[in-house]
């Protein structure tokens, strides 16, 4: 059973989840490089890579789409502070609005953490 959170596109909510979702990226990228580090330590011969070899492609998959991730915060955040330095004050982060597609984005980074159960499983609808 998935349950569903609202957000609610203030500031200190936006900034939080971002925030949230940066330090996941981070996690998960450390994780990965360690794990392949790891297992190039454990190859001793060439018969060995055909054993580690799809463990590091996995990794490399996980740090690929980290640097995903990341390019696709940024792009939000860059949306978000421009539109808040249209309208030239405080107020204009209460009425901050994402395109259908900058939304699906945003839903697409939230859906990845949550796959990574890095929420404990909470689903967030934005």
């Amino acid at each position: 059973m998935n349950r569903r959170k609202l957000i609610s596109l203030d500031v200190e909510s936006a900034l939080s989840l971002m925030q949230e979702i940066y330090n996941d990226i981070v996690e998960q990228k450390n994780t990965a490089s360690l794990i392949t580090k790891k297992m190039l330590s454990f190859m001793k011969d060439a018969e060995d890579m055909s054993t580690i070899g799809p463990v590091i492609k996995d990794q490399q998959k996980i740090l690929n789409d980290c640097t995903e991730k990341k390019i696709t915060l940024v792009k939000l955040q860059g949306i978000l502070l421009k539109q808040a330095g249209a309208s030239n004050g405080k107020e204009a982060f209460s009425k901050m609005t994402l395109s259908e597609e900058d939304r699906k984005l945003l839903e697409k980074l939230v859906d990845d953490q949550d796959n990574d159960e890095s929420t404990g499983g909470v689903k967030y609808k934005s």
